[in-house]
């Protein structure tokens, strides 16, 4: 009888798991039927917004082929079939659908390979890959893109691994190693590294330098109050920064003033029972803390555009000169002492008195753009008097194109005098120039976030203004827009300020601000 009774169960557990395996083999065959259909598909298309499009339909057919696939891909000549790819495979979450590359991550001899697998294994979170990854990038012979990729791997994925590597990688000799062990040190509050990030406040590379400001905000050592208000007395953007770790250390608030600072510290450090506050202390002073009235300390050491503040000495302005630029504004009284009431006027009278206010201390350029990009100068000059007068009789010299004159001519009949084409709007182009990038002419580079060129540029402040939404370029959608200008400025570090003027729905702009550390301006319809 109980021989019967098991046999029993036996044939029931079977069933039951003929009735799972069905489903999912009927789920696979599905995907394959997909992938088979991708890559029938993929081989005719020759249009790069189709290839894109197709890769998309991929997000659902997790399996390891499909991945196969994508990773194939990420070799492609196209930079936008690349990041598809990329894309899709982030959200490949299931550990078998990378368990052979896992195997094979630390024999690979491509290295250049081994970095972007190493990328794709952080994108999608694959815990199980972390010993490879490490395995990987203890490789005497492993380049700085390993090691770049790495940290921001253990990052993603949340974990800080067994081998030590963060730790050994904040003094690595390469800047771009040191920055994202840094970032990754911050972001997992690995407070056992304090004092090695601390000691990067005093890094050659201010980019290095701005991670650690912010990794020792999150980590909040006392000990790094002293090195942060010595930086503070360094002229450029990173003044604000020291300023904000300081106050989140301390829970004080005084400001870009480093006498004060210094002053109310020596203070601090002669009473025996003084200690930093506590998160939960910090957090009731954060959620009273006014920031920008007084945040600033001596107002006569700071630039100002539309009511902006900033302490850099690297900046760079972006206009929009398009045709909707020579609409007049609705919200006239909120624009009195204007000689009239064009949106370009406001914007460059405000232009130009900031150029007037610029001291020799600031390195300075200006972009106008519409459909196109006209540059000033091609690089950063130190505001001097004589730069000064040339670059307002630059913007003195602007004007919107195919705007209410061109819209006459083309009325008229004359469309080729009009120009209007050249009267659009391409933000994307705009704001990729801040990179160093032309997304008509986009580079070969491998799918790996390592570019050493972003540690060889001094700009780190934008002040981009615009009336309305994105109308030509390489991307138009907005949130496409952002993602493109996330992934450039997650190394690069720059401050992106954004004003608006106009009647276009402003959160585009504000969301350009807030996700790239800037503030956001509106001055209005």
């Amino acid at each position: 009888m109980p021989s019967t009774t098991a046999a029993r169960v036996l044939s029931v557990l079977c069933l039951l798991g003929l009735a799972v395996l069905l489903p999912a083999q009927a789920t696979l065959e599905a995907k394959l039927d997909d992938l088979k259909e991708f890559q029938k598909f993929f081989k005719k298309a020759k249009d790069e917004a189709t290839q894109v499009e197709a890769i998309q339909m991929l997000k659902k057919a997790e399996c390891p082929p499909a991945a196969e696939t994508l990773m194939k891909l990420l070799q492609h000549k196209s930079a936008a079939v690349q990041q598809a790819a990329l894309e899709v495979l982030q959200n490949y979450r299931e550990p078998e659908t990378y368990a052979t590359w896992v195997a094979e991550l630390p024999k690979l001899k491509d290295f250049e390979q081994a970095a972007i697998l190493i990328q794709v294994l952080g994108r999608a979170q694959q815990k199980s890959a972390v010993a490879a990854i490490e395995a990987t990038a203890g490789n005497p012979k492993a380049p700085p893109a390993v090691r770049f990729e790495t940290a921001r791997a253990l990052q993603r994925i949340g974990v800080e691994g067994s081998a030590g590597l963060l730790g050994q990688f904040v003094a690595d000799s390469d800047p771009l190693v040191r920055l994202a062990a840094v970032d990754a040190i911050g972001a997992l509050k690995l407070k056992q590294h304090a004092e090695a990030v601390t000691k990067l406040l005093a890094d050659a590379e201010w980019q290095v330098q701005s991670a650690a400001i912010a990794a020792v905000a999150k980590l909040r050592p006392q000990t790094a109050v002293q090195p942060l208000i010595h930086l503070m007395r360094e002229a450029g953007r990173l003044r604000t920064e020291c300023a904000d770790a300081l106050f989140q250390i301390t829970g004080l608030d005084f400001g870009v003033d480093p006498d004060r600072w210094q002053e109310q510290w020596n203070v601090l450090m002669t009473m025996s029972d003084y200690r930093i506050p506590t998160d939960e202390e910090l957090a009731q002073k954060a959620a009273s803390r006014k920031k920008y009235d007084a945040f600033y300390g001596k107002k006569e050491e700071t630039n100002t555009f539309v009511g902006i503040p900033t302490t850099s000495t690297n900046v760079l302005f972006i206009i929009d000169v398009s045709g909707s630029m020579d609409d007049l504004v609705v919200e006239r009284d909120k624009f009195q002492g204007y000689r009239d009431y064009r949106r370009f006027t406001i914007v460059q009278t405000e232009l130009l008195n900031t150029l007037q206010t610029l001291t020799s201390a600031t390195n300075f350029d200006i972009v106008a753009f519409a459909t196109d990009i006209s540059v000033w100068k091609k690089r950063l000059v130190p505001a001097n008097v004589v730069n000064r007068e040339a670059a307002m009789a630059f913007v003195r010299g602007l004007k919107p194109l195919g705007g209410n004159e061109s819209q006459d001519l083309a009325q008229a009949g004359l469309g080729g005098a009009a120009n209007l084409d050249a009267g659009k709007t391409n933000t994307l182009k705009a704001l990729l120039y801040a990179f160093g990038e032309d997304p008509d002419k986009p580079s070969q580079a491998a799918i790996t976030g390592f570019d050493k060129a972003a540690v060889k540029r001094p700009l780190d402040t934008v002040y981009f203004l615009s009336d309305g939404r994105p109308s030509v370029g390489k991307l138009i959608d907005t949130n496409e827009i952002l993602k493109e200008i996330r992934k450039h400025n997650e190394i690069y570090r720059m401050v992106i300020h954004a004003i608006a003027i106009g009647e276009f729905q402003k959160e585009f702009l504000q969301r350009l601000a807030e996700e790239n550390g800037g503030v956001f301006v509106d001055l209005g319809r």
